[in-house]
């Protein structure tokens, strides 16, 4: 049991003006996970008030590249050497299987630590310009207050795509972590606490979309950082612009797998099923539409619906299990209604469906992962993201038509090609309107940029892209 019963604000533990509380409860069974404080409208202010006091002081801001990486490096010792902690944290609030806890969701955050620490004590923030006449110094300087708005499914991830870049560039920052998975973004507390961040640059408060939304309004915020919903970014972007405060919008995604027609579908199926049932399917980069030629479209959806067939559904801490529940009751009711939707709509379940879920996994909010075939992407479950364990089989007839058929979406996050030919894959990629691609299933290198086109979001996190999201420039008149 994991009991929260005060916010992280300032830097000192404290209790909760607001007196909420909110129980959390492990998704694969339902029992008790614990308990956690969620944070109101006084909460946030007086956590943008310790930020706000924190950066006009200097204390942070002012401090040299390389002390702000001194910290950094410490924090992020400190989180590894409670790696399996997390690891079990994560997956008994969140329910994706601990193995993909302990693969991705605690060493990656504890490596963009890392990443940032570094970035903070090697950029070069000023730079001499001059035309001959004039000179000017060109220099980078924090952004000021960020509240970092983050997520459920990437409890330590998503956070630290926010926290790392804004603390490595010397900003203040209040995170609030959503209601679903309240506990495991303490360990960020925790860590920066003991590693010696300043009292000030560090609030964690967790809360409800009007915590959100007080912060996002606030006006001593600078930026707002946000991963989420659409729907919930334009509402963000609407808000920030009345005091033209800075964004970065992570949202989401409908990505399209285009399987050309020479694939080799037993290369191409094993590759594409984790990009697409990751974290449950609850992932806004998984490939969810999977476009192939008509010519081979019977072959890949009797493959792919074997392959996920075969995946094993159950309880996450086992380390067989492939595909464990959804978050919460309201997201399994959400994605199985989207299947029922989709065989009203004229899909065919190939495999799976809303209404085949064992007794064995009643316990839990579990969804059989499906492949719907026979989808037109004019269809619901072909235009709107699921964020579930749902793949979507699209028929093409020409190269022309799969890249119209992907880019047919007001998404633009992720996307791959698969193909023999990589000339020809990476050829297509390029007239995929999307901000990421993957060429036969390949991870992108570290530190290359990740965000979306479209209303798939607004900026890039990660790579020095993700630093540079945090700073300002300011051009000072120096003459020659």
């Amino acid at each position: 049991m994991t009991e929260r019963p005060e916010l992280f604000i300032g830097g000192r533990w404290q209790q909760p003006r607001s007196g909420e509380t909110i129980e959390v409860r492990n998704p694969a069974t339902g029992a008790r996970v614990g308990e956690a404080a969620l944070g109101g409208n006084a909460d946030i202010d007086a956590a943008v008030e310790a930020a706000r006091a924190s950066f006009d002081s200097g204390a942070w801001a002012d401090a040299a590249p390389e002390e702000r990486s001194e910290v950094m490096h410490r924090a992020a010792d400190l989180l590894e050497k409670r790696a399996t902690e997390l690891a079990v944290s994560i997956t008994s609030e969140l329910g994706c299987p601990l193995w993909f806890s302990e693969m991705a969701h605690v060493p990656n955050p504890i490596r963009h630590t890392r990443y940032y620490a570094e970035m903070a004590r090697s950029f070069e923030y000023d730079e001499y310009r001059t035309d001959g006449t004039n000179r000017s110094l060109v220099t980078q300087e924090p952004v000021g207050v960020v509240g970092a708005i983050t997520p459920w499914n990437g409890p330590l991830s998503t956070p630290s795509l926010k926290l790392a870049p804004s603390l490595a560039a010397g900003c203040s920052v209040v995170l609030k972590p959503p209601p679903e998975t309240p506990l495991t973004a303490y360990a960020f507390a925790d860590a920066f606490a003991e590693a010696g961040l300043p009292e000030g640059v560090l609030s964690i408060v967790p809360g409800g979309r009007e915590a959100g939304a007080h912060l996002v309004d606030h006006p001593e915020v600078d930026k707002v950082a946000f991963t989420g919903s659409s729907a919930a970014g334009k509402a963000i972007m609407a808000a920030a612009a009345s005091r033209v405060a800075r964004v970065t919008l992570e949202l989401g995604g409908k990505s399209a797998a285009i399987v050309l027609p020479d694939a080799d579908l037993d290369e191409v199926v094993p590759k594409l099923l984790p990009m697409a049932m990751m974290v449950n399917g609850q992932a806004c980069i998984a490939q969810t539409r999977v476009l192939v030629h008509r010519s081979i479209e019977k072959q890949l959806v009797e493959a792919l619906a074997a392959a996920v067939a075969a995946q094993k559904v159950g309880d996450p801490m086992d380390p067989s299990t492939k595909i464990g529940p959804m978050v919460s009751e309201r997201q399994r009711e959400r994605v199985a209604g989207y299947i029922e939707l989709g065989e009203q709509e004229g899909a065919t379940v190939a495999t799976g469906g809303a209404l085949t879920l064992p007794p064995e996994l009643q316990g839990g909010w579990f969804v059989m992962p499906t492949v719907l075939a026979d989808v037109q992407n004019s269809m619901r479950v072909a235009q709107e993201e699921i964020f579930g364990p749902v793949m979507a089989v699209i028929a093409y007839d020409s190269v022309d038509e799969a890249v119209a058929i992907a880019n047919d979406s007001v998404y633009g996050l992720s996307g791959s090609v698969w193909g023999p030919d990589v000339d020809e894959a990476v050829a297509v990629a390029r007239r995929v309107r999307t901000g990421m691609v993957s060429i036969n299933g390949v991870p992108q290198a570290y530190g290359s940029p990740f965000g979306g086109y479209k209303q798939s979001g607004v900026g890039r996190e990660m790579g020095p892209e993700g630093f540079r999201a945090f700073l300002e420039t300011k051009s000072i008149a120096v003459g020659l």
